[in-house]
């Protein structure tokens, strides 16, 4: 899966309202390994809480360039 798809999948799943967030083009390539690991744990769960949520965008606001 490319890194476009995964950050739109892991938008969707956290209901992001600010769409330009997780836009790929502000994400290194050198990055894709984290983002994977993240969207699996997205996506696997059924819900994400409002703390979890929280640290998972600043988990991948840390990984923007």
């Amino acid at each position: 899966m490319h890194k476009a798809e995964m950050l739109k999948e892991i938008e969707d799943a956290l209901n992001v309202v600010n769409k330009g967030l997780f836009n790929p083009e502000d994400f290194d390539d050198s990055n894709i390994d984290e983002i994977r690991d993240i969207h699996g744990m997205v996506t696997s769960r059924s819900q994400v809480t409002a703390n979890e949520q929280s640290a998972i965008i600043e988990e991948l606001s840390k990984l923007r360039k």
